[in-house]
């Protein structure tokens, strides 16, 4: 009997092979792409009411002197969002406290927001495009940034109160960097 395999049916199992191959790592990636995408929508869903900090907000904002500059608008709320995440950090983990967690992340996302608008209105056409790609960059980075910071013997809370201390850290430094980097769009 004859215990060979042909050159022909070689050549089929390796392309055969070959093909599965790319498919499972085309697979890996388009899942990996949208599991991703599913982590960043969840991270940046917000409550359906309204936060208390907010309306905090929302009055400074109206009480504002027109003519204020923007940068000092800034300053002002990063101050504000600093002494709220220093309350909160002193409070016992648990389900509230991964709510107030929550609040300051969205908060620093809305304040990340209007920075954003607000230098791209007095930007030049021809850097927006750069300006827009480079946050987009910086919201897939800071979202691996965040995922680093979970461990894997963690108990669901704290996972996710770690997840959102970092980002709240990783979005002030950048809003911070921001001012600095634009602060001439945000003079008056």
């Amino acid at each position: 009997m004859h215990n060979r395999i042909s050159k022909k049916t070689l050549w089929g199992i390796m392309v055969l092979t070959l093909v599965c191959t790319i498919i499972t790592l085309g697979l890996r990636i388009y899942l990996k792409d949208r599991l991703d995408s599913f982590e960043m929508e969840s991270v940046a869903e917000t409550l359906p009411h309204e936060k208390e900090e907010q309306l905090i907000f929302t009055a400074i904002e109206e009480i504002s002197e027109p003519e204020e500059e923007l940068l000092e608008k800034y300053n002002s709320h990063f101050d504000e969002l600093d002494t709220l995440y220093e309350r909160i950090s002193t409070l016992e983990q648990d389900e509230s406290l991964k709510d107030n967690y929550q609040k300051i992340a969205d908060l620093w996302d809305h304040e990340l927001k209007a920075l954003g608008n607000d230098i791209m209105a007095k930007m030049p056409e021809g850097e927006k495009k750069t300006f827009f790609d480079g946050e987009n960059t910086f919201l897939v980075s800071r979202n691996h940034e965040c995922m680093k910071a979970v461990g894997h013997n963690k108990v669901s809370i704290q996972e996710r109160i770690d997840y959102l201390d970092r980002y709240i850290t990783v979005t002030r430094e950048h809003c911070k960097d921001l001012i600095k980097e634009y602060t001439s769009y945000l003079a008056t």
